[in-house]
């Protein structure tokens, strides 16, 4: 099943929006006209993103510009802070009232819980999501670092109920396997612990947006060591291994092979998968979100995956 919400089908290359936030608007507007000139039309926001500032760039560039109807806005919420969970209807409620706010929209093409909190029974989270998308905040809902389990039982509940299952779910996922989470509270379906999960997508057809799908620059850094020496978000060091440095240079060389980088070979993984994978990229500049975006509709065979994996 592809991601398809209010009638409008979600990009495979999703631009993300967590760099913005440290950017005048003027810059942050420019940026998000470039990755637009380029082909990009679904867009990845936070509630926790610079505080809220991502979401308020987008809302003022969005403002400036019009053709909200041309673009599928994903945004999150429910995410942890000062150490509480806030999966909870209070919390939802005010977080995607914040979001909508911040955005200038009067609706989410995708709403997706940033967190989980196991604690908290599926049936009444569910119950929440449903009700924002009766009120039209919604067009569609769904989570992001849930494990599969938890997703299984939240649309058992929703089919019980004839209510609209989840209609894509976000774990970290890419050809480079982190020694841990980055962030509290993460999940990751990558490598051979991955695999599990990732038939559970497969099995299911549920939509894959995948975070950190190139690793945070780590495909882009020159070798063994060096992503911690390039002033590239201190959470790579979770992927800097000698396994994800071999799979870099094997990435490398594919993509040599077939007139790609590095990090369009590692994102041409993410795309060859059983499951419906689509990729959550932070690209800096229109050439290159083009670069990948020229990439949506390849894939590598199952032997070139299973060779990069090692």
């Amino acid at each position: 099943m592809s991601l398809v919400a209010g009638g409008k089908r979600a990009d495979r290359i999703i631009q993300g929006t967590a760099q913005i936030s440290p950017l005048a608007q003027s810059q942050a507007s420019a940026l998000l006209d470039d990755v637009v000139a380029a082909g990009a039309r679904t867009f990845d926001l936070a509630e926790n993103y610079g505080g809220g500032r991502s979401e308020a760039l987008f809302g003022g560039w969005l403002a400036e510009r019009g053709g909200r109807d041309e673009l599928f806005i994903i945004t999150k919420g429910a995410h942890p802070y000062g150490g509480r969970n806030r999966v909870t209807e209070a919390d939802i409620e005010a977080d995607i009232t914040g979001s909508l706010e911040r955005l200038g929209c009067g609706f989410a093409d995708l709403y997706l819980l940033h967190r989980d909190d196991e604690s908290v029974p599926v049936g009444g989270v569910v119950e929440v999501l449903h009700g924002l998308r009766a009120r039209g905040l919604v067009n569609a809902y769904g989570v992001s670092n849930w494990r599969s389990e938890r997703i299984a039982a939240a649309n058992a509940y929703a089919e019980a109920r004839g209510y609209e299952p989840l209609s894509a779910s976000s774990p970290h996922f890419s050809l480079a396997v982190p020694t841990e989470s980055p962030w509290p509270g993460c999940v990751s379906v990558s490598g051979a612990d991955g695999v599990a999960e990732r038939a559970f997508y497969a099995a299911t057809g549920l939509p894959l947006l995948a975070w950190s799908s190139l690793a945070m620059g780590y495909f882009v850094a020159p070798g063994p060591g060096a992503a911690t020496a390039t002033g590239l978000n201190a959470a790579v060091r979770v992927f800097d291994t000698p396994a994800n440095a071999a799979r870099r240079a094997r990435a490398a060389e594919l993509g040599a092979r077939r007139g790609l980088s590095a990090p369009q070979t590692a994102l041409l993984y993410v795309l060859s998968q059983a499951c419906d994978t689509h990729a959550i990229v932070g690209c800096r500049s229109g050439d290159e979100y083009g670069e990948l975006k020229a990439l949506s509709e390849q894939r590598l065979s199952a032997a070139d995956v299973a060779w990069l994996e090692g």
